[in-house]
Parts: C-alpha cells; sequence; structure tokens
C-alpha cells in the first residue's frame, strides 16, 4: 500500500483532475467504484483567497469524496501556497500543484504548463507550500515545455529538485506541453527518471483509456502508479476493471444497459443539484461520449443524447435506448 501522509492507496491508480470534468458527481461515482483517490478539476489558486466563493458548494469537499485532493494552478509562489492553505482549511485530504495544464489562455498567462520553463518557480512553489499545509504535497509536469535541449534540461532540473526536496507524489505526463494532447504519450522518459531517482515516488499519466493498459503500464514502466484520465470520463467502471485485473481477477463483465442506465440517470440528477436544466444539460452531454462506448448502437445513441435540449428530453432518451 502506498502512504502519503493519512491517505493509503490499496491500488497505485487515481483519478486525474481533469478541468470541466472531475467535479462532485464524477468524483463520487470514481469512489464507488473503487478509485482510492480523486481529485477536483485544476482551480485557479485566487478563488481560494475570496471567502465568499470558498463557500460555494461546489469548492467544498463532500464527505462521500474523501480522500479527495485539490489541484491549483497559479504564477505566483507566494500566492499559490495561500491558495494551498485555503484548500486544505476547506477539508481536501492533499493539494496537487498543477505545472502541466497546456491551454493556450493559460499559458498567455504564464501558469502551469508556461513554468515548465521556470524550474526554480516550480521549486519555490512546492517549498513554499510545503511549509503552510500539514497534508501531502503533489506536483503533476509535463516531459518538457518543449522537444528543445532547453527544454529537457528545465524538465531534469525540476525532477532532480522534487527529488532533493521529498515531493510527496510527482505525477509526469508523457507529452510536451506545446504537444498539448497530439501524438503519443511518451513512458521511456518518466521511467528514467524512476531509475534515477528510485525513491521518488511518481506516477505516470497519458492515453490510459483501458483497464488493460493501464495494469500493462504499471507492470512495465517500473513506476509507482498510473493516473487516468479521459479514459475515466463517462466510465467509472474502468477503476473496477482496474482493481479486479491488478489483483489477479478476472475483468468484470461490462454492465448491463440497465446498470449504465442507472449510473447516467444518478450522475445527470447529481449534475441538476448543482446546476440548473439550463447548464445541466449541456455539461452532462460531455460524458454523454464516454458513456456511449459501452452501448451496442453507441453512434445512434450519442447523436439521440446530443440532441436532447431539456432535462425530460435526456430521461427519455436514456429510458429509450437503455431500456
Amino acid at each position: 500500500m502506498l502512504k502519503f501522509g493519512d491517505i493509503g492507496l490499496d491500488m497505485p491508480f487515481i483519478q486525474a483532475p481533469l478541468s470541466g470534468y472531475t467535479d462532485h458527481p464524477m468524483r463520487v461515482l470514481a469512489r464507488r467504484f473503487g478509485c482510492p483517490l480523486v481529485f477536483t478539476g485544476v482551480m485557479l489558486d485566487k478563488i481560494s483567497l475570496h471567502p465568499r466563493a470558498m463557500r460555494q458548494i461546489k469548492f467544498r469537499p463532500f464527505p462521500e469524496e474523501h480522500p479527495v485532493g485539490a489541484q491549483i494552478m497559479g504564477s505566483d509562489p507566494a500566492t499559490m501556497a495561500q491558495s494551498a492553505a485555503a484548500f486544505e482549511r476547506a477539508g481536501y485530504d492533499c493539494i496537487d500543484l498543477n505545472f502541466a495544464c497546456p491551454v493556450p489562455k493559460v499559458l498567455r498567462r504564464e501558469r502551469a504548463g508556461y513554468l515548465m520553463r521556470r524550474p526554480a518557480i516550480v521549486r519555490e512553489t512546492w517549498q513554499r507550500t510545503r511549509e503552510v499545509v500539514s497534508c501531502p504535497v503533489f506536483m503533476k509536469i509535463r516531459v518538457g515545455f518543449d522537444s528543445s535541449e532547453a527544454a529537457r534540461e528545465d524538465f531534469w532540473t525540476i525532477c532532480e529538485n522534487a527529488a532533493a526536496d521529498g515531493v510527496d507524489l510527482l505525477t509526469i505526463h508523457g507529452r510536451t506541453v506545446e504537444q498539448k494532447y497530439k501524438g503519443q504519450a511518451d513512458w521511456d522518459l518518466p521511467a528514467e527518471v524512476k531509475r534515477a531517482f528510485p525513491k521518488l515516488t511518481l506516477f505516470g499519466s497519458g492515453d490510459i483509456m483501458t483497464a488493460e493498459t493501464a495494469v500493462e503500464r504499471a507492470t512495465t514502466s517500473g513506476l509507482d502508479g498510473v493516473i487516468v484520465a479521459r479514459g475515466a470520463i463517462g466510465n467509472p467502471w474502468i477503476f473496477q476493471e482496474i482493481r479486479a485485473l491488478w489483483e489477479g481477477r478476472s475483468k468484470p463483465l461490462s454492465p448491463t444497459l440497465a446498470e449504465q442506465k442507472q449510473i447516467m440517470l444518478e450522475h445527470f440528477e447529481m449534475i441538476l443539484e448543482t446546476r440548473p436544466p439550463r447548464k445541466a444539460v449541456p455539461y452532462f452531454r460531455k460524458f454523454t461520449v464516454g458513456y456511449c462506448r459501452r452501448h451496442p448502437q453507441r453512434k445512434q445513441t450519442m447523436l439521440a443524447l446530443m440532441q436532447a435540449r431539456t432535462p425530460d428530453q435526456i430521461h427519455r432518451t436514456i429510458e429509450d435506448y437503455y431500456s
């Protein structure tokens, strides 16, 4: 079992923080199907410095989510440290510092992935955060800002600092910031980092779309664990499948249409609890692509759900196609 403070992982597979996805409903479902640790989507550090915002339900963890971490991003080490302290006070069990996000508007503000070019700021951010919180502090990075030699040197400096400082968990996504999500993720370089710093707890990320791939990466890469990102969107069953394969059992049968219907309806109802219908419907559509992959009439079902415009239409469509 991996231990991070009071957090114990009984399997080395956790849900990635995904902006716009890993909110309360997705976290609850992941935990129910066996994920040992879940995260918020990435949150701007300055949000936590506004008490009114932090009182909102969407910024606070629910009892059934624990253990749950908060992932934050920013550009100033002092502000990010203050933010981490605020999220710890709000009840989160660990903090994840994002230095990986490749979204252009984030990079323009010199946040997240932009800081892969600033190893000193990455290190100062972690050190300042470590000083003001008592919970575990993780970091997420990429294999470089781009494929240049200078970016590779910055990457290795960040990894060396992480090992020297005792970062609780370092996650490496196997693409550069410049690549965004294009091409195939590199798992060889993270494995090289693990060989260079064997005492550094290191998880890998990238292209984990099935339980089989997750377990294969965990057993062949030499890393300590695997982060499941896009493969968990509209697919909470992946954690149940990973757990079975990791424990040497047969992969569970795919959920029946009735079981899929139950989870989809529950997911949508949880979304309606925190969002007005006009926002809940388009928000739920983002998850339907993942859910429909398990339907024998995938394209037809997905098209029908995409055409739904009201909660009643969502309910009727799910009832019609999953009966």
